[in-house]
């Protein structure tokens, strides 16, 4: 409202001609949009590139030299360097804000770049603003990341001293403390506390104590953490504390009890964990629920099943606590805890009872619940039930995932059918979903248990094919597939290299279907082909015969200029030859402790 008062504003001359607002020294979009993306630059990749920096200079030599050459090329990429994409947001003709700049600083932190600090605190000048308290916190936690916890404490006394004089607030000690605790130096963080309130005027809260009790649990000091909630608690009776503070004192909350309790339950420790509930009922803190689902996740994984069942029924109003006027329940993550306990042992009548509780309570199971009931009927080997999950979690409309599809892919790898995995494989294309490593580790893992060459080598031909480079835990599993069918090792290698090359023979997988083809839950495509088809008295085609089996032309003749002696690959019997199952694999294992001059004779034995 107009109320009759005079308003002056300054115009910027640098951004009249490009942006108003900018010119009156507001904020405009393209300035809040350019804000968000250099904040994001942190959480994307700033600790990763930051770590790779560290790293590289730690080695030194070539990997020094890499993750400089990486560096400079994020220099001048706007997309990932903050930096850069502060010039070109002045470029543009907008004009930066302080929470621009504070967003600077704080990727420029993560990403281990201290030095340039100096140069964006003298920007924040030259566009009329002077750096807050925000700002200088940004550079105090930047130090605090990369390890330099005493540094930060040297930014804090310039900021209450009068060359600055911007102060503190709430927000600049707990990552100092954090910083300290996690190191192991309690003495350091005490300190801090004590300077809190005598030197910066803040009194030490709740987040400073829990920043104190999150430090000590990542080292897992969990006797630490309960010492310093014990002198927390007992502050309340220290009553020259109190007068000093004007008689406001923090007390421990359930956040600050679950930090502990979680660091006992991972240190394996559940009667101290335990102890720890009952003080919390003693001191009048009232719990939540994720300090239940700690404490049954603890007793599951010792598989203490009474103790958990004993937890659920506290939580369910049969115990101490009064859940109904906490308003604390069972959810989705209770039950979740005890479907993945009985789908690892395989118990699927008991699962499929916790899930039907689930539903009785009106309890929404998600995609990990269904992953749950998957889980059990596949370590039941109950494949027809696990894929029946799957029109289940249809019918629920909850969204699939990739994980799901990849277990009921695993399930019927284990027992062969390979054929009705190619059919999931198929209906997880329909849904929009794209297979990852582990999918294509199932594929290879079941092929290499009936011995099909053929079909390991178009699951490499397709991780190819689908963006996936054959290295790591990828060249892994096609590797100790093909040694399941009793591959050489230097045989596999040039096979995957052959594979692998920018300019070998490729050829397009055949695992794909149609987008606009209709679903198909149990059958398979015409381009699909399981194992059986392989190895029957079918003709194939002459060109596939000699793209599968040109590699090991060449291997052997390579052998044979080194004189290595080599079994034929006709040697071993066919993937349709069930009858020789395991058995076969475990006498060819034996096999590799004969020496080398008879192993053609037994070989030959063997395809009797």
């Amino acid at each position: 409202m107009n109320n009759g008062s005079e308003r002056t504003v300054t115009i910027d001359e640098r951004f009249e001609k490009t942006c108003m607002k900018c010119a009156r020294g507001s904020s405009c979009y393209a300035t809040h949009r350019a804000t968000s993306a250099i904040a994001g630059m942190r959480t994307r990749r700033g600790r990763r590139a930051a770590s790779r920096g560290r790293n590289g200079r730690r080695r030194g030599g070539k990997g020094g030299g890499e993750s400089r050459d990486e560096s400079s090329a994020d220099a001048r990429d706007p997309d990932s360097d903050p930096l850069a994409a502060l010039e070109r947001l002045i470029a543009d003709g907008h004009r930066p804000t302080r929470k621009t700049f504070t967003a600077v600083i704080t990727a420029l932190g993560a990403l281990g770049r201290i030095g340039e600090f100096d140069r964006v605190m003298d920007m924040i000048g030259d566009y009329g603003d002077a750096a807050d308290v925000a700002t200088w916190n940004a550079v105090a936690h930047a130090l605090c990341a990369l390890g330099n916890p005493s540094g930060a404490e040297e930014i804090v006394d310039k900021m209450c001293s009068e060359e600055i004089g911007v102060g503190v607030n709430d927000a600049t000690h707990p990552e100092i403390i954090y910083t300290y605790a996690k190191r192991g130096e309690s003495n350091r963080v005490y300190r801090v506390i004590r300077r809190m309130s005598s030197e910066h005027g803040i009194l030490p809260d709740e987040k400073a104590y829990n920043a104190f009790l999150r430090g000590l649990c990542e080292i897992e000091a969990a006797e630490e953490a309960e010492e310093v909630l014990r002198r927390w608690h007992n502050e309340k009776f220290d009553l020259e504390r109190q007068s000093e503070r004007g008689g406001r004192v923090s007390k421990p909350t359930a956040a600050s009890y679950g930090l502990v309790i979680d660091c006992w339950v991972r240190i394996g420790n559940m009667l101290a964990a335990r102890k720890l509930l009952q003080q919390m009922q003693w001191e009048r803190v009232a719990p939540s629920l994720p300090i239940f689902n700690m404490l049954i996740d603890g007793y599951l994984k010792q598989a203490n099943m009474g103790a958990a069942e004993g937890i659920f029924r506290e939580l369910e109003s049969s115990g101490t606590w009064d859940m109904d006027s906490l308003g604390i329940k069972p959810d989705k993550v209770t039950y979740t805890l005890f479907l993945d306990y009985w789908a690892n042992q395989g118990q699927a009548d008991t699962c499929e009872r916790i899930f039907a509780k689930m539903i009785k309570f009106k309890i929404v199971p998600d995609v990990i619940a269904f992953g749950a009931l998957v889980k059990a009927y596949a370590r039941s080997r109950d494949t027809d039930k696990a894929e029946e999950v799957l029109d289940r979690l249809e019918e629920a409309e909850v969204e699939p995932s990739v994980e799901i599809y990849s277990a009921v892919i695993a399930a019927h790898c284990t027992v062969g059918d390979m054929e009705r995995a190619r059919a999931i494989f198929d209906r997880m294309l329909h849904v929009g979903l794209r297979p990852n490593e582990r999918t294509f580790a199932h594929f290879a893992w079941g092929y290499g248990q009936i011995e099909d060459i053929n079909g390991i080598t178009e699951v490499a031909r397709l991780m190819v094919s689908n963006g996936m480079k054959l290295k790591g835990s990828n060249r892994q599993a096609i590797v100790r597939a093909c040694q399941e069918c009793g591959m050489r090792i230097n045989a596999v290698e040039a096979l995957l290299d052959r594979i692998s090359a920018p300019d070998g023979p490729q050829r397009k997988g055949v695992w794909s279907r149609d987008p606009s083809a209709s679903n198909t839950k149990a059958s398979t495509t015409q381009s699909t082909t399981d194992a059986s088809e392989r190895s029957s008295s079918k003709p194939r085609n002459q060109g596939d015969d000699e793209d599968a089996s040109s590699w090991a032309r060449d291997v052997v003749a390579a052998d044979d200029r080194r004189r290595v002696p080599r079994v034929s690959t006709a040697a071993y019997p066919s993937s349709s030859s069930s009858h020789h199952g395991r058995s076969h694999l475990a006498f060819r294992r034996r096999l590799t402790r004969v020496p080398s001059t008879s192993q053609s004779l037994l070989f030959r034995f063997a395809a009797i």
